[in-house]
């Protein structure tokens, strides 16, 4: 069944950045250079290949990295309880990993923005993750398929 969130809440574009997120993190490691990927360094890199901007805050009390679905600059999002859709690549606890979250009533509890000074990034784990995520989109476009387009099997 198709719940009401898949139905009628979010957009094929969204929905589409949602299976174009977890094909990325699916091929993601878990582990770069011997360091954890971190929530900070697969939002970084998955917001890169997908054109997203990411959000440094917390969730709950874990300080936390996550997509905006849509800039959050654009007019429509003027006041603060009103923003664009959150794409979250590594949901602390949660399954699946990749979810898409409604705001229309502003941040859901769990998501907090906050005014954190940015949490240290590290460089050669973001720039290795880019790197395997262009390197996978470039073996997709060799065999002719798209990132997040099914060819073939089950939807």
């Amino acid at each position: 069944m198709n719940g009401y969130a898949e139905t009628e809440v979010f957009t094929p574009r969204e929905k589409l950045l949602l299976r174009q997120a977890t094909e990325l993190v699916e091929i993601a490691p878990y582990e770069v250079y011997g360091n954890l990927v971190r929530c900070h360094e697969l939002a970084r890199a998955v917001g890169k290949v997908l054109g997203l901007e990411h959000e440094d805050g917390r969730y709950g009390f874990v300080e936390h990295t996550w997509l905006w679905t849509e800039p959050r600059a654009d007019e429509k999002f003027c006041a603060p309880w009103v923003l664009p859709n959150v794409l979250d690549v590594y949901t602390p606890g949660s399954m699946p990993q990749v979810q898409l979250v409604h705001m229309a009533t502003g941040l859901p509890a769990r998501y907090f923005l906050t005014s954190l000074e940015t949490p240290e990034i590290r460089r050669s784990v973001l720039l290795e993750l880019v790197n395997i995520f262009d390197e996978y989109q470039a073996s997709l476009e060799r065999e002719g398929r798209k990132l997040g387009i099914e060819t073939g099997g089950m939807p």
